[in-house]
């Protein structure tokens, strides 16, 4: 895109967006047609549009309605005889329970009166917290798991701790689609590179009959993921490497689109909760190779504790992605413990509409004074679910190398 045509695109999305602190309706609560534009806003800022399937809806809960043939329906015909079996199709449903999400932030009335942009900097600010919502609802849509990563707590709060962990509360909302993929068809390609090969392979393990039409189907990785494709489509002498060289156009290997996809990260973060028995006992985790291991009770919470020390509670073998305990009294056996780490790079393959983003119509904008500090409050509000319609319709490709 030329240099006009991201300023028209930055300007079309403003104007869509509708946050200004003006045109809050009675409490906050948006209007109909305000929540609308507030959630194409979302999306746009996002890399979803277009390659999901988003579901607008006021209730608390929202059932999708699933139909579907299972086996084959067409028998034999014979002369003046009935078919001796009915065929019919099987119903089910998938619910969406949305989660309630805020964005609290303050603006100090120093600042309102110092910046270069005068007044119209409230709703500036207002704009990035919403463009930022968005961001954080997809990496909570990408990689959200119910049981916890443990994360150090100066990556969660200012001045925390930089070697003690707390409790992502926020990723442990719900199961993201990397962790409800699991549930689908794995393929795993053993830590070799991103390559047209890996994408010939994924799709080959998908069911034929989710994969004819192609068009609707969807690649999703990580921008590094994207980008290593698009470099070595780019080495091509032809015009296709010219293309990938040059433009943005989203690469279709074997007639796919793949999407880099900004919040799912090229070594996703990984939980999971194991019991050990007895020491010397080894584990395997979900992935393998893994890096980065941090092992801390499974009860970890808000309050920060100190990891487990690895070669002396426990070892690991980064390549078969297997821990061992040593023995010591720290983690005895027949106790659970919480294990986060990295895994190889993960990519997805689906029909765009088999990913359902809820996201509910009740969104509020709120302000209020805080007259003793001289700052100006403000809270977006939000409900969101996620969900795959049909599991056995998605693929996952795990262990994809970076090179």
């Amino acid at each position: 895109m030329t240099n006009e045509e991201l300023l028209q695109k930055a300007k079309e999305l403003v104007e869509k967006s509708l946050i200004t602190t003006t045109d809050l309706a009675s409490a906050g609560k948006l209007n109909p047609v305000q929540s609308n534009k507030f959630i194409d806003y979302v999306i746009d800022c996002t890399q979803l549009k277009g390659n999901v399937r988003v579901v607008r809806f006021k209730p608390e809960s929202l059932e999708i309605d699933k139909i579907g043939v299972g086996q084959r329906v067409t028998v034999p015909k014979s002369e003046a005889k009935a078919p001796q079996v009915r065929r019919g199709v099987h119903t089910s449903k998938v619910t969406l329970t949305p989660k309630e999400l805020m964005t609290p932030f303050e603006i100090s009335d120093n600042f309102l009166e110092i910046n270069i942009e005068g007044e119209s900097v409230e709703d500036t600010v207002v704009r990035m917290m919403g463009t930022q919502t968005g961001n954080d609802m997809e990496e909570l849509m990408i990689g959200g798991d119910t049981l916890g990563h443990a994360r150090l707590e100066s990556d969660m709060i200012d001045n925390g701790s930089a070697t003690q962990y707390v409790k992502d509360s926020y990723m442990a909302l719900f199961n993201g689609w990397l962790r409800k993929a699991d549930s689908g068809q794995i393929y795993d390609w053993h830590g070799a590179n991103i390559s047209s090969t890996f994408f010939s392979r994924l799709l080959m393990s998908m069911p034929v009959k989710f994969r004819r039409v192609r068009k609707d189907l969807r690649f999703l990785c990580s921008l590094d993921h994207e980008q290593l494709y698009r470099e070595k489509i780019a080495s091509r002498a032809t015009g296709m490497g010219d293309k990938a060289l040059e433009s943005q156009d989203a690469q279709r290997p074997y007639g796919v689109p793949l999407i880099g996809v900004p919040m799912l990260e090229k070594e996703p973060l990984v939980v999971q909760h194991i019991v050990f028995g007895a020491a010397p006992d080894t584990q395997a985790l979900r992935y393998g190779p893994v890096d980065n291991v941090i092992i801390t009770p499974d009860s970890l919470g808000e309050s920060p504790v100190t990891p487990y020390v690895v070669n002396v509670d426990y070892t690991v073998n980064a390549a078969a992605g297997t821990i061992s305990t040593l023995g010591g009294a720290a983690m005895a056996a027949g106790g659970t413990f919480k294990v986060t780490y990295t895994s190889a790079g993960q990519v997805l393959l689906t029909n765009y509409a088999n990913l359902v983003l809820g996201i509910g119509r009740d969104i509020r904008i709120e302000r209020a004074r805080d007259i003793f500090r001289t700052m100006t409050q403000y809270a977006i509000t939000t409900k969101i679910d996620v969900e795959i319609e049909e599991v056995t319709a998605l693929c996952k490709g795990i262990n994809v190398g970076l090179e």
